[in-house]
């Protein structure tokens, strides 16, 4: 997928989960939000021509040297085990917002991912084999509706949140 699918999955997540917490304050949402997005692109630091690997040239090109391109970054297991330790470490609560916002935009990315022809290895380090749930080539048309869907899903959340329209109801009010 592109980063433009990623971060409108990463940003679906986090309005979805937003929507589920009652009575969030604005600044934690924007916090959890904004760790949502950051954590839509960042598996992609392995490859060079993502747009986060366009952004950080020097470290994405490390990255890639040492664990290679959906391997290491793309291993949800690996996240699993950095969530179990990391989230521990955080008493601010600002930080433990944006950390859980962070994890959960890397989950929308490899479940993206898993969509893709190219899949995901799921259970790396301990095996290599990509499972794919989905059938779709990066930047294909189909690939364009999926992220022209999360866009318009993405809207209707935003406007109910702010109480403009409700088509559906995912806020509590």
């Amino acid at each position: 997928m592109n980063y433009k699918t990623h971060i409108n999955g990463g940003i679906l997540a986090g309005l979805y989960m937003n929507c589920q917490m009652i009575h969030m304050p604005f600044s934690s949402t924007a916090i959890f939000l904004g760790g949502a997005f950051v954590g839509s692109i960042f598996p992609d630091i392995d490859h060079g021509n993502s747009y986060i690997g366009k952004k950080t040239k020097g470290v994405s090109k490390a990255i890639n040297k040492l664990a290679g391109h959906r391997k290491l970054f793309h291993a949800p297991l690996v996240y699993l085990f950095l969530y179990s330790a990391v989230i521990g470490m955080f008493i601010n609560k600002f930080m433990l917002i944006g950390i859980k916002g962070v994890f959960l935009g890397i989950l929308s990315h490899l479940v993206l991912d898993s969509l893709t022809v190219g899949g995901l290895p799921w259970f790396y380090p301990f095996s290599k084999k990509r499972f794919s749930i989905g059938m779709i080539k990066t930047n294909s048309k189909i690939e364009d509706i999926l992220c022209g869907m999360l866009i318009c899903i993405n809207v209707v959340i935003l406007l109910d949140m702010f109480h403009i329209t409700s088509i559906f109801t995912f806020t509590h009010r």
